[in-house]
């Protein structure tokens, strides 16, 4: 899916600011999709040049105006008809798990580090997820708990996973590049 569509269905919400979009990738879908302000704002363009989305200016004193963006009716109609696509195979690209794929070329002591690495970070986003999940829980559908759990399900099973393997991984001799 495209960020265009995932803004859309943000919208589908209510009224946002880019910053407001920004939040509601990182606080809710994140950790399976993310975008930056270098796209969501290309993509707000877009979504305007198409009729999608309308923006008004809010004047503030003191500060920056505010531009806040609404989704039309045609955005809509766009929206439901894009979730309606059938879903594409997910594309896995992990930064961890090619640094892994290609650890033998480490010495033994950078591979533990490596692995001990990894398993830190997973730990981290298990702990923020959980934390996040929690505080905004309420808020949530069936749906969009799901999401959540499903990611904390997949953080806990990778690092299941890692401290099963970790020392077999580390019994592997090294070879150099």
């Amino acid at each position: 899916m495209d960020v265009k569509t995932i803004i859309l269905g943000f919208l589908s919400y209510g009224e946002m600011s880019g910053y407001d979009i920004k939040q509601a990738f990182t606080n809710s879908i994140g950790f399976f999709y993310d975008a930056s302000f270098g796209a969501i704002y290309p993509a707000l363009r877009k979504l305007e040049e198409e009729g999608f989305v309308t923006k008004q200016e809010i004047i503030q004193s003191g500060k920056p105006n505010k531009i806040l963006y609404r989704i039309t009716e045609a955005g809509k109609q766009s929206f439901r008809q894009e979730i309606q696509t059938p879903i594409l195979p997910p594309v896995l690209r992990s930064d961890m798990l090619v640094k892994i794929f290609f650890g033998k070329s480490r010495s033994i002591d950078e591979q533990k580090d490596l692995l001990e690495g990894c398993l830190d970070t997973q730990r981290q986003l298990l702990q923020q997820s959980k934390a996040s999940y929690k505080k905004l829980e309420m808020n949530f559908d069936e749906y969009q708990r799901f999401c959540w759990e499903y990611t904390i399900h997949h953080l806990e099973s990778t690092i299941s996973f890692m401290e099963q393997k970790m020392t077999s991984l580390l019994k592997q001799p090294a070879y150099s590049v």
